[in-house]
This record gives structure tokens, C-alpha cells and sequence, in this order.
């Protein structure tokens, strides 16, 4: 019965000796505190609080309580080379978001990706794929009659590995195609057909009604000849104006 304590001791011993021992309890009854130094089948090596190692037979230990090691220090954080991608360098992103100038405002935010890889010593600084924030940086949406859509892009940030950056480009400006004038005569010509025929059908009220037949016709055309939407998809070329850290 004395062996098999003692055997059960030295495996709890045993099991706990890459912990810190906090106290040792002997069988007369006295607790000491320390620190487990080691043992085996035989004896125990302990260090008490006052630094002295005590060496006690198996036999005379009825039990050890030992307290967690404290936890390793957290790895130190990779110290990731930083590169500079220098003003100038010129960024191609493809739009996912289409853009609808008649709905936009400025400071909106469109999704793209970069299209080309950006390289630097052999290396792909900022990687196909990466996402894209686009921002209206203005808009200017036209009349019915005259003008054209506009809209200046520029990057916003750029996500690398999973990180954002903040990027400042130069302003990108899109327009529409201008109608307005060419629209604009078309519509009072339609509108004075449409007079002419109303007078001739009855006069008054029937070329009240003939001029806004012709009228409504010409604003048709004209909206349609100067919204700007611009599809998902679309290619843009976009130049850094100031350096960008990529970490």
C-alpha cells in the first residue's frame, strides 16, 4: 500500500514537472512553498522559498499542487518591409460598380479592382484583384437641353493582403457626349411642325395640342442624348500623385 502512494505521487510529480510547483505537502503534515526542480522514482528535488534545494524521499510527499507556467510572450510581429510605390505610377482598375451620373452625387463610392498587377523589383507590389474604393471627386449633371453628364473619379484606397490604404490620385474626368444645341433645335422644329399641323386640323386648341405632341418628342431625344453611364467593367487609368506605402 506504502509503494503504490508512493508510485502515485511521483506520476503526479512527474505529470506536473513542466509546471512551477507551488506548494509541496509532506505527509507529517508540513506544506512548503517553492519551486519543482525534478525527481524520480526514488526522491524529490525542490526549491523552497528561500532558494534552498530540498532533496525528500517519494515516500515521505503526500502531494504537490502546482500553479500554470504564465504564458509564452506573443511572437514578436513580422517586421514586414515597407515599399514605396513612387507619385506617377500609373494603376489600371476595372469598375464593378456601373455608374449612373444622373444618380450620382459627389463624395459617392463605387467598388473596382486593379486589373494590372503593380511590380516593383520583380514583385507584385499591389497584386490583379486587389480591391478598389472609387470616389466622385464631382459631378455635373446636364439639363434636357443643353450640356453634357460629367463626372471626375479619382482612388480612394487601395486593399493589399487584406489592408487598406489611403491613395491620392490625379482626378479622372468623364463626359458625355454633348447634344444639347443640335437637341435644342430639334426640339423647337418638331414643336413648330407639330403647331402647324394642329393648325391646320382645326386651328386653337388643335395646335395647342399638335405643339405638344412635337414638343414632348424633342425632350425624348434630348434625354437621351446626354445621360452618361458608364457599365461595370469599364477599363480606367489612374496616376498616383503622391507616394503610397505599401506594408
Amino acid at each position: 500500500m506504502r509503494s503504490q502512494t508512493a508510485l502515485l505521487a511521483m506520476t503526479t510529480i512527474l505529470l506536473g514537472a513542466a509546471a512551477r510547483a507551488d506548494t509541496l505537502t509532506l505527509r507529517n503534515g508540513q506544506r512548503v512553498d517553492g519551486t519543482f526542480l525534478g525527481g524520480s522514482t526514488l526522491q524529490v528535488q525542490f526549491q523552497d522559498a528561500k532558494g534552498d534545494i530540498l532533496v525528500i524521499p517519494v515516500g515521505n510527499v503526500a502531494g504537490m499542487t502546482f500553479t500554470a507556467p504564465p504564458p509564452p510572450p506573443p511572437p514578436p510581429k513580422p517586421s514586414g518591409r515597407t515599399i514605396q510605390v513612387p507619385a506617377g505610377t500609373v494603376i489600371h482598375v476595372r469598375i464593378i460598380d456601373a455608374i449612373n451620373v444622373d444618380l450620382s452625387k459627389p463624395g459617392q463610392t463605387y467598388r473596382a479592382s486593379v486589373d494590372d498587377p503593380v511590380m516593383m523589383g520583380g514583385n507584385a507590389v499591389i497584386p490583379r484583384g486587389a480591391d478598389v474604393t472609387l470616389q466622385a471627386a464631382a459631378v455635373k449633371q446636364a439639363g434636357k437641353f443643353k450640356g453634357s453628364d460629367e463626372i471626375t473619379l479619382k482612388i480612394n484606397t487601395i486593399t493589399v493582403n487584406g489592408k487598406r490604404f489611403d491613395v491620392v490620385t490625379e482626378p479622372l474626368l468623364q463626359k458625355g457626349g454633348s447634344e444639347g444645341k443640335k437637341t435644342a433645335r430639334r426640339t423647337v422644329g418638331v414643336a413648330g411642325l407639330g403647331a402647324a399641323i394642329g393648325g391646320i386640323a382645326g386651328g386653337g386648341a388643335g395646335a395647342a395640342i399638335g405643339a405638344a405632341a412635337g414638343a414632348g418628342v424633342g425632350v425624348a431625344a434630348s434625354a437621351g442624348g446626354q445621360s452618361l453611364k458608364i457599365p461595370s467593367e469599364t477599363r480606367f487609368q489612374f496616376r498616383l500623385a503622391s507616394d503610397v506605402n505599401i506594408n
